[in-house]
């Protein structure tokens, strides 16, 4: 019984983790410009079928956000394949509606059923050819699947059609970065080139959503991604950043950030100076690292 128990929990883990990836503000956004683009008016019995399940699906989230507890395995899990059986009911009655494909394919991801997701956002790309989000979790799917060069043109035309999308910008930065040397040694980039073109996908994702600290960090550590590192530059946003941090946690990352490139720089009093400044207990093992690397130069 005890192992049964423990299974169970981890069940219940595990689903949490799958359908808790996205926001559910997002689903619900979604289904609203969807919904109002593909339909027109308010009141069509399909489009309110469509938002009631959404917006079923949201709940659940807010749920689970509000008290991770509030459901037993058991429960999610027939919440959830409710949720499966009314997308594919709907589906069944309106195989051409486009926002319950990308709906439907969201959900997928979340429960990690890839391949059915990868389906759904074809489906849903060959009946609008004209949705940046599509665009986007097609080429995420191909870029999963070692398949760079297929997910670069999808993913440059989510950005053609959403330019002003900051996530865009930072997964074509990520692929450029994961399949360099495909990209290069099949000619579709001379490194100078695809070192252009990495540095601008994360400086623009990073312009776009200065709010997003994960977005900073990477701009920083691509100057490190060069052939030929360029440290003046990650100094100068390390530095800029610094004055941004929003917890002292943050900080002591920059701080480590800072120090190791004054080491690189040869500043090696200033990198240890910085260094000392780091007292958060998790990121000792990281300090020394640091300490270490600084006293070789």
């Amino acid at each position: 019984m005890h192992r049964r128990g423990d299974s169970r929990k981890q069940s219940e883990r595990l689903l949490r983790e799958k359908i808790m990836k996205l926001p559910c503000i997002t689903l619900i956004t979604w289904a609203l410009l969807l919904l109002t683009t593909a339909y027109g008016q308010s009141g069509d019995l399909a489009s309110t079928r469509l938002l009631a399940i959404a917006e079923k699906e949201a709940s659940i989230y807010r749920k689970i956000a509000e008290d991770p507890d509030f459901y037993t395995a058991t429960d999610l899990d027939r919440r959830i394949n409710e949720l499966v059986q009314s997308y594919r009911s709907y589906l069944a009655d309106q195989p051409d509606d486009v926002s319950a494909y990308v709906l439907y394919g969201k959900l997928l991801r979340r429960l990690e059923e890839y391949d059915q997701a990868f389906v759904a956002f074809l489906k849903a790309d060959e009946l609008d050819p004209g949705i940046a989000v599509v665009k986007q979790q097609i080429g995420n799917h191909l870029a999963e699947q070692g398949k760079g060069k297929a997910a670069l043109t999808f993913y440059l035309n989510a950005i053609d059609l959403e330019p002003e999308t900051a996530v865009y910008h930072f997964a074509l930065g990520q692929l450029l970065h994961d399949f360099r040397s495909e990209f290069i040694e099949g000619g579709i980039f001379t490194r100078d080139a695809l070192e252009r073109e990495l540095l601008k996908a994360f400086r623009r994702a990073a312009n776009l959503a200065p709010e997003n600290f994960d977005f900073q960090m990477r701009l920083g550590e691509s100057y490190y991604d060069l052939a030929s590192p360029d440290w003046r530059n990650a100094l100068v946003h390390w530095n800029q950043l610094r004055k941004q941090a929003n917890t002292a946690l943050q900080g002591e990352i920059l701080d480590l950030h800072r120090a190791r490139v004054l080491g690189k720089l040869g500043r090696i009093e200033e990198a240890r100076e910085v260094c000392s400044q780091v007292t958060n207990p998790a990121l000792q093992n990281s300090k020394q690292q640091v300490l270490t690397e600084i006293a070789q130069h």
